[in-house]
């Protein structure tokens, strides 16, 4: 709902033993009064500016006039010397990336061919310490079987010996 000040002028509220002064209320509903209708006064004079300013602006007309199109720029010729120059350079370049890379290969193959020959000494050195290895549990396994079958041995002749006792 729109408020006018005509709305607020008319207005009348019920008063009651214990309410709002009435004076003082009209008092600010007039002060309210002033306020709306100073902001419409200056809200038309604006609008009266905008109209103005709108009158005066000149209108500008689009051209009628077609565009022509922009022709390609071509490329900039390059002199012969300046082309040579250019592929001095990149055979230049060409060759030094060829000649690190051919530097970093030998450097890794290099570095391989030396972790495989220590470790293939590191399994050499391995592959005789278990050698030992075997060989002593050989020796110590053939005088096991030595011990045992003496012992054996021993154990027959003791049975034979006791059955000529029964």
């Amino acid at each position: 709902m729109q408020i006018t000040i005509e709305m607020i002028e008319t207005k009348e509220f019920k008063t009651k033993p214990r309410g709002y002064d009435p004076q003082e209320v009209d008092e600010f509903l007039d002060a309210i009064c002033d306020e709306m209708a100073r902001q419409m006064d200056e809200i038309a004079a604006l609008q009266q500016q905008l109209a103005a300013a709108k009158a005066a602006r000149p209108v500008v007309e689009a051209p009628t006039q077609q565009l022509k199109p922009i022709a390609p720029v071509a490329p900039k010729a390059v002199p012969d010397a300046d082309f040579r120059e250019i592929l001095e350079m990149a055979q230049k370049v060409k060759s030094e990336t060829i000649a690190a890379a051919e530097a970093k290969a030998e450097e890794i193959l290099a570095k391989a061919k030396e972790e495989a020959a220590a470790k293939l000494d590191n399994l050499d050195v391995e592959k005789e310490t278990l050698t030992k290895q075997v060989a002593a549990l050989k020796e110590a396994a053939a005088d096991y079987r030595a011990k045992f079958e003496s012992l054996l041995q021993a154990q027959q002749e003791a049975i034979e010996k006791a059955s000529d006792l029964f």
